[in-house]
């Protein structure tokens, strides 16, 4: 899997639209690269600024 695989299908999870799918290759990937991983804590950290922000949904 590659970043860009891996990101896209991470964007889909946290936009709620994720099926699932390849949910084993991505962890894998987070595992091995620490650029996905820090990608996704900084999603993760955005959409919690973004949440604050509305005062929460």
């Amino acid at each position: 899997m590659t970043c860009e695989e891996c990101r896209t299908a991470l964007s889909a999870e946290i936009d709620g639209e994720g099926t699932g799918q390849g949910a084993r290759a991505v962890r894998r990937h987070l595992s091995a690269c620490a650029g996905c991983a820090r990608w996704l804590d900084a999603c993760w950290a955005l959409e919690g600024l973004l949440d604050a922000a509305e005062g929460g949904r």
